[in-house]
């Protein structure tokens, strides 16, 4: 596993920005964001698997990268199932 290239968690970084500064984001972008994110740190996760790092480190991010994934597969979901937030 290589290293996550910074462009993509500029990228991440940059969405959640843009997400937290505008008008609320619709459900199907939302899901998509948390995917991206999850993505990213199931990389990391897995690098610092690859890498050596110590055990401590590396629960931590794999249990970083699992929450997240959770998190996109409920967003998901509700879009899917066209369930938007009470504000939408």
């Amino acid at each position: 596993m290589t290293a996550v290239p910074a462009a993509q968690v500029s990228a991440v970084l940059a969405w959640a920005a843009r997400l937290s500064a505008g008008p609320a984001a619709g459900a199907a972008e939302t899901a998509a964001y948390l995917t991206a994110k999850a993505a990213v740190l199931e990389r990391i996760a897995a690098g610092r698997e690859a890498g050596g790092w110590s055990p401590e480190d590396i629960t931590a991010a794999a249990g970083a990268a699992a929450r997240a994934r959770e998190a996109a597969d409920a967003a998901a979901l509700a879009a899917a199932a066209g369930i938007t937030r009470p504000e939408d």
